[in-house]
């Protein structure tokens, strides 16, 4: 075996211009550890360790570019290959900022706060108070589903009921919890921000936000805030004196076209885009002491970056990466153990590889392949026939294309705000349901629950009419009559041994032989390996001794299972 991760780094998160170790897991006797620098490609003759070859040299540049070269070939992020591998197939490191060790294989919860719990009843909307959208807000029954008035209907969930939700949260075993906005903002989702330095009152405001923020780092948990730092909402007073005087200042902070438009995001004239070209926006975001970014260090551990993708300048995503790099460390500065990562939908390589944030959401690496191989749909519904080692190879070309550093901070997932949830796409297939969030967390990165998932809510739309918004928004059912009692614990198993096994949280990934059908993969960390299997249904597999960890059991050759994490006695 040939091998090498962040284990293989020493160390791991090293400064720029520093001495770091390479090590290479190898049979191989002699190797040469290839790194570019100014363009060309340097040579480091590598020494023998105990596992196999090891190489010391400066890392000069963030992303640091490096390959190994062997009697057999050279081995890239992808494996080993003949020829020299291309600069985006040699492995990528980073120099510091990186993401907080408290981050790497972390769990999360995300939570919508209108729709979770209700703390205080008296703090809700009432029915018809404003108008959003030319039309009153409505006022929603707890038990009702949600429909198509979406933005427009609020539930009265608020920060004070997630405080009180913190026994149950603690219980599952969840160790952060992500909310979407919760600051000023006329919809339920507060996407369209009307105040970025007060939290909406209807949420509870600072108060339930101090209060939240101090019970968790009691127990020892952390909070991640939603950064919606893309565009704003048109009620907020910044936009209205840039629409109604020209000559404002804040003019600059959008853009306007000739014909008195302007930009915004999915052209959502109700959230105009920020133009990061402009100087007042540069301090009003990046680099003012009462930028939103750095503001709310003090009451939160990081951010999850809105549509990081379309951040940028002139109405565009220009210079995007700059930005991104600029806010992340604006929090950084504010607090060193602050994570942020963003909403990339798409490719997240070129991004991540540019040292910009600290990790992403992982929809076109994890959430989207899984789904579509397990539900036969793509995100959009579109039928798909994807068979399991296509899915594989799709789930390790995103991991192995990653920095070194992030591939065990990406918030991995499978349902959320913005796409339909799991369970609904599967049909409410139940075993299927679980056999997608096995793979979630034997996989590498920070998985994330979304708020219900572990009791089986879904979605109340007829599966011909295939939406995620607004029907993937329904309330926390706090009946427990209502919750299925059997994924629960499901889910906090799957939890504890993420939290509590090695090869699950920090362990590298790298394939594993399978009968067809099956997507597999080994876990190995530090000479410990997990092995997993998933298939759509029960297979036969061959195994040696070991341990079914999800069980607890010793088992041995013949087993029968649609999902297996097995770690081998030898």
């Amino acid at each position: 075996m040939t091998y090498h991760d962040l284990e293989h780094v020493h160390p791991p998160f090293p400064e720029l211009g520093e001495e770091v170790v390479f090590f290479l897991e190898t049979e191989a006797r002699e190797g040469v550890l290839l790194y570019e620098r100014d363009g060309e490609l340097q040579k480091k003759p590598m020494a023998p360790w105990e596992r196999g070859l090891k190489a010391r040299v400066p890392v000069h540049a963030s992303p640091f570019r490096y390959c190994f070269r062997l009697p057999q070939g050279y081995l890239g992020s992808h494996g080993l290959e003949k020829t020299l591998p291309r600069y985006d197939r040699f492995f990528h490191l980073l120099a510091k900022p990186l993401p907080p060790e408290w981050a790497l294989g972390t769990v999360f919860y995300q939570i919508f706060p209108d729709r979770f719990r209700q703390g205080r009843p008296e703090l809700a909307p009432k029915e018809g108070a404003w108008l959003y959208g030319g039309k009153p807000i409505r006022r929603k029954a707890w038990d009702e589903p949600p429909g198509e008035d979406g933005a427009r209907e609020f539930y009265g969930g608020d920060l004070f009921g997630v405080l009180e939700a913190l026994p149950y949260l603690e219980a599952l075993g969840v160790q952060a919890l992500y909310l979407t906005p919760i600051f000023q903002s006329p919809s339920s989702h507060r996407y369209d921000t009307e105040d970025y330095h007060r939290v909406d009152p209807h949420l509870g405001g600072e108060e339930a936000l101090r209060a939240l923020y101090e019970a968790l780092e009691a127990r020892g948990m952390k909070l991640i805030l939603d950064g919606v730092f893309n565009h704003v909402g048109a009620t907020h007073p910044w936009f209205q004196k840039a629409l109604k005087d020209p000559s404002s200042p804040e003019r600059g902070m959008f853009t306007f076209y000739p014909d008195g438009s302007y930009a915004s995001f999915w052209g959502v004239k109700h959230m105009p885009k920020l133009d990061y070209a402009s100087a007042l926006t540069q301090e009003r975001f990046v680099f003012g002491k009462e930028a939103p970014v750095r503001y709310w260090m003090r009451l939160a551990h990081g951010w999850r970056l809105d549509v990081a993708h379309s951040i940028g300048e002139g109405g565009t995503n220009r210079k995007n990466a700059r930005w991104l790099r600029a806010l992340a460390r604006a929090a950084k500065e504010e607090r060193e153990d602050a994570l942020v990562f963003g909403e990339l939908s798409y490719d997240t390589v070129p991004t991540l590889r540019a040292h910009t944030l600290d990790g992403a959401m992982h929809y076109a690496g994890f959430a989207h392949p899984v789904m579509e191989w397990l539900s036969g749909r793509d995100l959009y519904g579109n039928p798909v026939a994807l068979e399991a080692e296509e899915a594989w190879r799709a789930l390790f070309d995103h991991y192995a294309a990653l920095p070194l550093q992030l591939r065990h901070a990406m918030y991995t997932l499978l349902s959320s705000h913005d796409i339909p949830r799991a369970l609904w796409r599967l049909r409410g297939d139940k075993e299927r349901f679980k056999t997608a969030y096995a793979l979630l967390f034997a996989f590498p990165g920070s998985p994330a629950v979304y708020y219900g998932d572990e009791v089986g809510l879904s979605q109340p739309n007829p599966y011909e009419v295939w939406r995620g918004d607004p029907y993937c928004r329904a309330p926390f059912p706090w009946d427990e009559a209502l919750w299925d009692k059997d994924l629960l614990a499901f889910l906090r198993r799957l939890i504890l041994l993420k939290k509590t096994h090695p090869a699950l949280r920090l362990g590298g990934l790298l394939p594993l032989k399978a009968p067809p059908g099956v997507l597999a993969f080994r876990r190995r960390h530090r000479g410990r390996e997990v092995w997993a299997f998933f298939a759509k249904e029960e297979v036969r597999l061959s195994l040696p001794r070991g341990v079914d960890l999800l069980s607890g059991r010793e088992v041995a050759g013949e087993v029968e299972a649609r999902y297996l994490l097995f770690e081998p006695s030898e």
